[in-house]
């Protein structure tokens, strides 16, 4: 008899952390790392990975399983084409930074049932992102990783016009403010966000060859101004972090740094009106209410009554192409 499609969903929902907790601890063992160059043999990277070799070799096992790596005639191990494209550490265009923050983060999930009933975050992640620099490297190298695919594409969801000051509030790496002043070229950047960040931002820019246009400058966004008679602030993938107090906040102070009739551009994953779709803002709504102090999704109608409240008449939202996201601009009156 044909197992049962229900049987076949509640599997698939009840074992997905054995694949991720599978591909979270390849990752951060350094396996596909050491496999870069070479194919080796169960005991040579246990060794060099510092695992134990009867237990490493189910871990390498399960990875092929999973299609992360393959296992060739002789027994030794490679890495297979997604592992080459997406997980070596050096590798252009790689996600292994990002999943390396997943795997961090499995921790705090599994105190989402305390955090709901507590109606806060039990283990929130902002205090020990700020305190442990292995782990804010990461953070900041991970998600500009995964920002990086889609910042093209949210660039061009943007109308900056003519606009020359653009100012990138909690920008993190400059995902957003780098692919922006790739597509208007008289524009100038300015990321703010904590001097620690900052060191990793300008790295970053400075790699992408745009260190003359996007600047960086220490801003703690829960409390510092915004600047004053700029045309843009961008507030991308932070309100969602935020209570919605900090977060009204955060746009008044936007609509005190812009000039009359400039603009401010919300980006990130909001939720249908029904609350129930698409499956990951619903996940993503989870996320932010287990790692964030106050953090919460909001529908676009959500948003745009808060950038309506802070000042901010009829804003306009624009779905990003080839993005579950969306961009909500507001623009400052101009009398």
């Amino acid at each position: 008899m044909p197992m049962d499609i229900h049987f076949a969903r509640l599997n698939q929902l009840a074992f997905g952390y054995w694949h991720a907790q599978t591909l979270f601890t390849l990752t951060q063992a350094g396996v596909f790392d050491r496999l870069q160059d070479e194919a080796l043999d169960a005991a040579e990277i246990a060794r060099a990975c510092g695992l134990d070799a009867d237990a490493g070799t189910a871990l390498f096992d399960a990875g092929v399983a999973l299609g992360l790596l393959r296992k060739g005639d002789t027994g030794r191990y490679e890495n297979s084409e997604l592992s080459r494209a997406l997980l070596l550490s050096e590798q252009a265009g790689s996600l292994a930074n990002w999943v390396r923050v997943m795997g961090r983060w499995v921790a705090p999930w599994t105190t989402v049932g305390e955090a709901l009933r507590a109606g806060h975050a039990v283990d929130p992640q902002s205090p020990k992102i700020v305190g442990d620099a292995a782990y804010l490297e990461e953070f900041i190298l991970g998600m500009h990783e995964y920002a990086a695919r889609s910042s093209d594409a949210v660039a061009a969801a943007i109308d900056l016009g003519a606009a020359r000051r653009l100012v990138d509030v909690g920008g993190g790496g400059g995902s957003y403010s780098i692919a922006l002043c790739r597509r208007y070229p008289q524009l100038e950047s300015v990321v703010l966000d904590l001097e620690p960040v900052l060191a990793i931002t300008r790295r970053i820019v400075e790699s992408a060859g745009l260190a003359q246009r996007v600047h960086t400058q220490r801003c703690d966004y829960r409390a510092s101004a915004f600047g004053d008679g700029v045309d843009a602030v961008l507030l991308s993938n932070v309100l969602h972090q935020e209570s919605r107090e900090v977060g009204l906040d955060m746009l008044r102070r936007a609509f005190a740094a812009l000039r009359p009739a400039g603009r401010v551009i919300v980006h990130g994953h909001f939720l249908d009106e029904n609350r129930t779709s698409p499956v990951f803002a619903t996940l993503h709504n989870l996320s932010a209410r287990t790692l964030w102090e106050g953090g919460h999704s909001y529908t676009a109608a959500e948003m745009s009554a808060l950038l309506e409240e802070a000042g901010f008449p009829d804003p306009r939202v624009t779905a990003v192409a080839a993005s579950a996201t969306k961009v909500i601009a507001g623009t400052r009156p101009a009398s």
